[in-house]
């Protein structure tokens, strides 16, 4: 059972609070308009969440095909059952492609049961086969995206079962689809190397929230390297909550009047390939699309396949599993909408059309992966795009349009002070590259984006306008998502924007103390960063000397790696720290040592993209905002700033400028500057620079969140060494 929204135009927040109904997940065809659902919720109670998670194949029924359903992978969800590894067949079991939803508050305990049950898999669908053969047996394990919490290992001695944090370097097998030692025994040596080896098909996760921990909107999905693309493409995903919208929105700046967690929306967007026999095509090919006629109509929810490549097939594009569905705003006073990109690969465009007018719509951003926005009030337009990663198209909050008499506030502006320097931010356009979280109040709004009375019949579509990742990178659909229905009449509640209240700051998140098992495993060196140093990534294609091409392995396949070198307080590299673009090892990893008293250490990092399509950087168990140490000392970018603006943990990274002379420039094929082009000025990239407070100890990674990235090789390990260490 799910809480649903009750629909009554011109009932207002307050009221709305008190006649939410219970319904049912819908799964009547989304070609027929259905109204969005909710996903299922599972709510913690007395502080513990405790549920088992089984990933399974299940046929998809809510894409309106005709013919056999696609069978996704997909999360079978219900209380945990003691004992057992399997789900009773009741109204507690759930098992929705669009995905579920746990809502916790800070200070919850985690606990979960993950049973993997996938099947095996065709050696041949799989890209990265070659460089592990055991991918064929879809071990799987889970990963709560954006959290800030411990990446514990296993700490239950055998036989018991095992049981993690937020811990990805373990490989989880499906019993029924064969021993691993006897499959391959060869790469069963190898995969020692990526970290834990289970059998069993079953783990636990004891995952402790923070008492501390921002509110706001996280998720959860497989991490398993080398298959995270092919696996969440199928499906495997759902969102966390945590806390209430009400701790940090409100209707009037005293925050007497706290948004109600009625007036919230959560929306998945989750995307599936499927081929004319209608089975699922879990690699994701960005051109799946390609070669439509120019004057062909915008897809509601679903754009044709290639007629060259992929004929007959349908590329889905939903909102919590569902196609196109309608979404009756449900009072004039609007409500807040939670974006979470679930795509496997594909960026979104988002876009709200006025039906009318068919002018974009301004929505605020409330925030960006979580944590609410904090701008200073004398940021520029310019240094709030530049902060959020540029993915926003700004627009003026207009001032109200006939506010209603009693409404509760109105937000002040400076004359002096550009539109877009008060507390509000408000947009017409939103980039969410995979893995973002982006929170919006939606609200009618006029062409001035002032909100004002919704006539009679008020739509607008919500769609992804489409969105090219560069020179050398991706064109990804656009695409119709939903109807969207305003009730007629004026909000009540609110005159201009919501009013944010600060959140706790990840650098104060409260971390646990570290222990031996934390760092179990042959002893290291780890130093801190000597005063005014600073790392450097980079980001490109590695050479291999077998490889077909650039950027390509001996198979054909493009690979990915990331390059470093450490930066000394002159700006100029650190002798004998360089590495070259490499792919994923998980025996090398950055070591990174926690402040003595156990309090957190913050670092800079500088972020160089040095290929001509986007990469999209994410870094686990923490949060990092951005920063330029040129910026003056009042500005939202210096590193001392109290404003961090946007706590982000995915950032897109610009694409470089191959000059002559650049391996872009000399053969067409090379997607990627070298690094050796970027040191002599042959090629040009524009560097982010962040500054990343770490706080929980243990080991964990950073990688481009594009998966089909990820598991070429862009990833590498970091390690948090406890000061006592």
């Amino acid at each position: 059972m799910v809480l649903r929204y009750a629909h009554m135009a011109g009932v207002g927040w307050r009221a709305l609070a008190m006649t939410m109904v219970l319904g049912v997940l819908i799964n009547s065809a989304p070609g027929h308009a259905a109204d969005l659902a909710e996903p299922p919720v599972f709510k913690s109670s007395g502080g513990v969440l405790d549920i088992m998670v089984i990933a399974q194949a299940t046929p998809v029924s809510s894409l309106d095909i005709s013919g056999p359903q696609p069978v996704g992978w997909i999360y079978t969800v219900c209380p945990r059952p003691a004992p057992g590894t399997t789900c009773p067949a009741n109204a507690d079991t759930v098992s929705p492609y669009g995905g579920v939803r746990l809502a916790l508050q800070p200070g919850d305990r985690l606990k979960i049961r993950f049973v993997n049950n996938l099947p095996s898999v065709p050696p041949d669908s799989l890209d990265r086969i070659h460089d592990d053969p055991l991918l064929a047996l879809n071990p799987s394990n889970l990963h709560t995206h954006g959290l800030i919490v411990a990446p514990a290992p296993n700490s239950a001695p055998p036989p018991r079962v095992p049981v993690y944090g937020d811990f990805i370097f373990t490989s989880v097998f499906n019993p029924a689809n064969g021993n691993p030692a006897a499959y391959d025994p060869g790469a069963f040596t190898k995969i020692h190397a990526h970290g834990d080896v289970v059998s069993t098909g079953a783990v636990d996760y004891d995952i402790q929230i923070p008492a501390n921990h921002p509110s706001g909107a996280y998720w959860f999905h497989p991490h398993m390297h080398g298959l995270a693309l092919n696996q969440l493409s199928a499906g495997l995903s759902g969102i966390i909550s945590i806390g209430n919208v009400a701790n940090y929105a409100c209707a009037d700046e005293s925050c007497r009047h706290p948004v109600p967690e009625s007036a919230v929306r959560h929306l998945i967007l989750k995307d599936m390939q499927v081929l004319a026999d209608n089975t699922g095509f879990f690699q994701e090919d960005p051109d799946f699309c390609a070669n439509q006629a120019s004057d062909a109509p915008l897809g509601e929810g679903v754009c044709p396949g290639d007629p060259s490549a992929y004929a007959g097939g349908q590329w889905f594009f939903t909102l919590n599993g569902q196609r196109y569905p309608k979404i009756p705003v449900a009072t004039a006073d609007g409500e807040v909408w939670r974006f979470t990109n679930a795509s496997g690969s594909a960026s979104y465009d988002l876009r709200l059309i006025d039906d009318q007018t068919q002018l974009p719509m301004a929505v605020q951003i409330l925030s960006i992966d979580g944590v609410a926005l904090s701008f200073p009030s004398g940021a520029t337009a310019d240094q709030m795009v530049e902060i959020g990663g540029n993915r926003l198209r700004l627009a003026p909050c207009g001032a109200a349009s006939g506010a209603a008499p009693g409404a509760l506030s109105a937000v002040s502006v400076a004359p002096a002070l550009s539109p877009f320097s008060a507390a509000p931010v408000c947009a017409t356009e939103i980039v969410m590259m995979p893995a973002t979280r982006v929170e919006t109040y939606v609200v009618y709004r006029d062409a001035r984006n002032r909100i004002a009375s919704a006539p009679e019949k008020a739509t607008a579509t919500l769609l992804s306008a489409g969105i090219s990742t560069g020179p050398g990178g991706d064109s990804w659909p656009a695409v119709k998502l939903a109807k969207v229905v305003f009730p007629k009449g004026r909000s009540q509640a609110v005159s201009e924007a919501l009013h944010l209240k600060a959140q706790p700051s990840p650098e104060t998140v409260s971390a646990p103390l570290a222990s031996a098992a934390v760092l179990r495993g042959p002893s290291f060196s780890c130093q801190p960063l000597a005063a005014g140093h600073h790392r450097r990534i980079y980001f490109g294609n590695p050479n291999v000397p077998d490889g077909t091409g650039p950027g390509s392995d001996q198979y054909g396949e493009a690979i990915f790696g990331l390059g470093y070198e450490e930066i000394d307080e002159h700006g100029q590299p650190v002798p004998n720290t360089f590495q070259d673009f490499k792919r994923f090892d998980p025996a090398d990893t950055l070591c990174v040592r926690i402040n003595p008293g156990e309090t957190s250490v913050t670092e800079t990092w500088e972020l160089y993209n040095l290929a001509t399509e986007l990469h999209n950087f994410h870094i686990h168990q923490t949060k990092f905002r951005r920063i330029d140490p040129a910026a003056t000392m009042d500005g939202p970018l210096n590193p001392a700033s109290r404003h961090a603006g946007v706590w982000e943990d995915t950032v897109p990274l610009p694409v470089a400028e191959p000059g002559p002379g650049s391996q872009p420039a000399l053969d067409p094929e090379a997607t990627s500057c070298t690094i050796a082009d970027f040191k002599a000025g042959r090629c040009t990239a524009t560097p982010i620079y962040v500054s990343i407070p770490f706080t929980q100890p243990g080991t964990f990674v950073f990688h481009c969140h594009i998966l089909e990235h990820e598991d070429g090789g862009m990833m590498r390990a970091v390690r948090v060494a406890p000061a006592s260490n």
